[in-house]
């Protein structure tokens, strides 16, 4: 591994339960301790600590142990906005849009923080907030005329300026935004006065990280007047004019801003906060800086996947359906690596954190599926994503799973693209050396495109772009000198920067699910949850099952690995295997067509065991990588309303018996039809097979207990 990772002593560890704290890192050993002194120090290498994160039973946590961090906990009881019921985290997000709306005008120099500058800007600011809600509740859809939007009432520039205070002092955590309306009244303790000075000392208290106010400013150079006053007094000199309070706090808002800024908030804020409003963020490390955008793809194609193109005529072929598509990329400002693409019908919030999702991930996968030559290893865990104000970027659910990935989002102000140059900058990459050489190409626009017949000739499927994308992305982009980087070419550019400043490590799975995974809500029963017809069970939902007066749960599922989920139970996630264990590993897309094709082959037959589903998706898996032709399901997009249509068409009916109880010894639950009877050991009669359905020679000794029911 060519690469260490970021990894401080303020990182929280958790392995089954018990916190380790980072002690030692180097480029090939990271040294952990226990918090609480149970267990002995951890050590571990690169790689095992990269393959611990992928355990359900481990999560890592960035800055956990800040003290800004430990205060805010101290008066909240949820580690992600997402986990916060009813309009609690709805408000929470409104809150921040609020908040770092105003940073972004008080950075632009249009503002301060006073009452009156901020009414002032009241309407802008509410403008900019509006158009955020009103993203959120049509969901990238295109509201109809007199469609009704429901809007909050802007905050007074007293609470706005609670609001930034509490943000800023927990070191930009969105958790110290959540309303906590029990603790209205309650004022915190005034900042002590220690020293006095003249009027240069008092300055000199105001520019430290202390963050002293204006107003205690002034009192502090008033007593030292007053101070200097006496003893000039008894040395028969004249007194000293004590300032007036408005002289002080006009000298003090003439200070430079960015001196000023650096000496209250640090070098680092100072130079991410002017940097990026003026003159762009200095980004020093893979990961630090993350730009998403959608672009809406200079190239006319078919909207269909490339099998459905197979034996058509000439005559079939021109009556389908053209037209152009959306492209999600994700790149790292520092490498100008891509870390995710996503091709989409139309603008949604969906495949906008699918993209997102990608950026944490190794996509190695994806670029084997597509032929590439090279690798696709650029990932990492989230810090900053950036993206303009399109619908799909302000949608809430988009916003809850970056914060609950561990990340931060920022928005800039609309019409400002060279706020976001890096990506806007690929986008021309990808219509001046790529489009060129596809068939039904757009051009810029109609004088340019002249009278080539885009629409005529246009021959390209969904699938057949997406892995030219893909190719082009990882063979190409990534090989050549970028202008950007001096001539260094991005894929050179993440090597040198992963070994000289390292990495921020990815999210646990345990995160990746809770942030990225899709969201189920399920009855839970004797054998826990059932999610695509497979049993999920853990101690905490066999307790829930037997002693809460709730019936239901929320589960969020990675479709990439079924073998195992996560559960909300209260305000706590925990994970659930699956009771068959044939699913480690297993894919939503290959546990789809493993089910029709047992649903052909055994639909005559009582039952099927579970050694039976795996070799079935053994099978589908050997066929795949043996036709080399699987880049076509990484398409395929995973919408709820596709998902749940895919349930009832692949899963009804089917029930699957683990071929180890694990000593769980609920029961079954029994459905219109009675209880589920499993067939008897290896040893016991086979159920006669119908005529028409042919045996399968690698099951032949194979116990079955698949069970359908008649609608």
């Amino acid at each position: 591994m060519n690469f260490f990772f970021r990894v401080n002593y303020y990182d929280r560890l958790s392995v089954e339960g018990l916190s380790y704290r980072a002690v030692e890192i180097t480029a090939s050993e990271l040294s952990f301790e226990s918090t609480d002194g149970r267990r002995s120090s951890l050590i571990l290498t690169p790689e095992q600590f990269q393959d611990l994160l992928k355990l359900p039973n481990t999560e890592f946590t960035r800055g956990y142990y800040l003290p800004e961090r430990q205060r805010v906990r101290e008066n909240i009881d949820v580690d992600a906005i997402s986990d916060l019921p009813g309009e609690r985290g709805s408000l929470t997000l409104w809150r921040l849009i609020n908040v770092q709306s105003f940073l972004q005008l008080e950075c632009a120099g249009r503002t301060n923080r006073t009452d009156k500058a901020i009414a002032r800007i009241m309407p802008d600011l509410a403008a900019r907030v509006a158009e955020h809600e009103q993203a959120s509740q049509f969901m990238c859809k295109k509201p109809r005329a007199g469609q009704s939007v429901k809007l909050r009432k802007p905050p007074s520039p007293r609470t706005l300026r609670g609001w930034i205070k509490r943000y800023e002092r927990s070191g930009g955590d969105p958790l110290s935004l959540i309303p906590r309306y029990s603790r209205c009244g309650n004022t915190e303790d005034r900042f002590c006065l220690e020293g006095r000075r003249i009027m240069g000392e008092a300055f000199e208290a105001y520019l430290s990280q202390q963050r002293k106010s204006k107003k205690i400013i002034y009192d502090l150079c008033r007593d030292l007047f007053r101070r200097e006053n006496r003893q000039r007094q008894d040395a028969g000199l004249n007194p000293l004019r004590i300032p007036a309070k408005r002289t002080v706090e006009r000298a003090l808002s003439k200070l430079d801003p960015y001196f000023t800024r650096a000496h209250r908030h640090g070098v680092d804020q100072a130079n991410k906060d002017f940097g990026l409003w003026e003159n762009g963020l200095d980004v020093s490390f893979p990961m630090e800086r993350i730009e998403i955008d959608e672009w809406k793809v200079d190239l006319i194609g078919l909207l269909v996947e490339r099998g459905a193109l197979d034996g058509l005529t000439a005559e079939e072929l021109s009556k389908i359906e053209r037209g152009r598509r959306w492209l999600y990329v994700a790149i790292d400002c520092a490498t100008r690596c891509v870390l995710g693409m996503r091709l989409a019908a139309t603008p949604n919030t969906a495949d906008a954190i699918a993209t997102i999702a990608d950026a944490t991930r190794d996509k190695t996968d994806f670029a084997i599926a597509a032929g590439c030559k090279s690798d696709w290893p650029f990932f990492g865990g989230l810090v900053s994503v950036v993206s303009d104000q399109g619908s799909a970027f302000i949608d809430d659910q988009f916003h809850m799973a970056i914060t609950d990935a561990g990340g931060g989002f920022e928005t800039p102000a609309a019409g400002t693209p060279q706020l976001r140059g890096r990506i806007e900058r690929i986008f021309r990459t990808f219509g001046t050396a790529l489009m060129p050489f596809l068939a039904g190409r757009t051009f810029s626009n109609p004088k340019e495109r002249g009278d080539y017949p885009s629409q005529g000739i246009a021959a390209i499927s969904d699938d057949a772009l997406m892995q030219m994308l893909i190719v082009y992305v990882v063979d190409v982009y990534h090989n050549l000198p970028h202008e950007g980087l001096k001539g260094e070419t991005p894929r050179n550019c993440w090597s040198r920067l992963s070994k000289q400043m390292g990495l921020i490590p990815a999210p646990s799975e345990q995160t990746r699910k809770r942030a990225f995974g899709l969201k189920h809500r399920r009855t839970v029963t004797g054998k826990g949850v059932t999610i695509y017809n497979i049993d999920y069970t853990c101690a905490a939902l066999r307790h829930f099952h037997l002693h809460s007066h709730e019936t239901e749960v929320e589960a969020k599922i990675d479709p990439r690995d079924l073998g195992w989920i996560m559960v909300r139970i209260g305000n706590a996630w925990h994970a659930a295997s699956a009771l068959q264990k044939c699913f480690d590993g297993v894919c939503l897309e290959d546990w789809r067509s493993a089910s029709r094709e047992l649903s052909l082959k055994h639909r005559h037959e009582a039952s099927i065991m579970e050694d039976t589903v795996a070799h079935a998706l053994r099978h589908i898996q050997r066929l795949n990588a043996a036709e080399q032709d699987r880049f076509g399901k990484y398409l395929r997009r995973l919408t709820p309303q596709a998902l749940a249509r895919a349930e009832e068409d692949n899963f009804l009916g089917l029930t699957i018996e683990a071929s180890n109880d694990q000593g769980f010894d609920l029961p079954p639950d029994h459905d219109l039809f009675g209880y589920v009877i499993p067939l008897e050991e290896e040893d016991q009669p086979k159920p006669n097979t119908s005529p028409d359905t042919p045996d399968d020679d690698d099951d032949d000794d194979t116990p079955s207990t698949w069970r359908f029911e008649d609608d």
